[in-house]
């Protein structure tokens, strides 16, 4: 059996001396990996039994539910103390003759933006971080994909050489792209999977050619 140096000499030997039988080189651009992280994540809940998504979404809503409630209860009682500080101010100056309305205005004006403005960051928190995530590892970069029959060779994204094919569970296929999904997270420090675009550049195979190809090798693998 060969040691890692020893194989890892025979790669590298065969990357220089055999041609690739498909060479792919594409961009990833920050619309496509937004649609590459939700076909992912739908992805990942259809893996589940029925039951691991049962128990899933139980778990959600009642975190969403308890900390739904506890946000009202907060934003609530931040309003009410808000509203009575004018209440307060108002019976001192006599300002106005409608003063009784105000301090509800203002309780309602201040729960309401409370809510919205703590939907508004959350999405946006969520959009920032693939945005990162985007600038981090795919902006201005571009990736060379090189596929034989005893491995895969990526270029770029940190991943380097992929020695059996069986190491991919299946190909999941979208409108910008698709994805190479790997058996264990723990693979190649903790990514789920290859991301591929349409995105091509010049030099490259076709995309058509390379889809026939991933599916056959994966199929060999016993991928699926």
């Amino acid at each position: 059996m060969l040691d890692s140096s020893s194989a890892h000499k025979s790669l590298r030997r065969e990357w220089a001396e055999t041609p690739a039988d498909v060479s792919y080189r594409f961009v990833v651009s920050s619309d496509t990996l937004r649609a590459a992280d939700a076909i992912a994540r739908s992805s990942l809940r259809k893996r589940k039994n029925w039951w691991q998504r049962t128990i899933a979404l139980f778990v959600r809503s009642v975190l969403r539910f308890v900390v739904g409630v506890l946000l009202i209860a907060l934003f609530g009682w931040l309003s009410s103390q808000l509203a009575f500080i004018l209440d307060r101010e108002l019976e001192v100056t006599q300002r106005f003759g409608h003063g009784e309305l105000l301090p509800i205005v203002t309780f309602l004006v201040t729960f309401l933006g409370a809510l919205a403005g703590f939907r508004i960051a959350i999405r946006r928190w969520a959009r920032s971080s693939l945005d990162h995530l985007y600038r981090e590892f795919f902006a201005e970069n571009e990736f060379l994909l090189e596929g034989r029959k005893s491995h895969l060779w990526l270029d770029e994204q940190s991943a380097g050489v992929i020695r059996r094919w069986s190491t991919f569970e299946r190909l999941v296929e979208f409108e910008e792209g698709m994805w190479l999904l790997l058996r264990r997270r723990t693979t190649f420090a903790g990514l789920r999977g290859i991301l591929i675009s349409k995105d091509s550049l010049p030099n490259s195979c076709t995309w058509s050619e390379l889809q026939m190809y991933l599916r056959q090798r994966l199929e060999e693998a016993g991928g699926g």
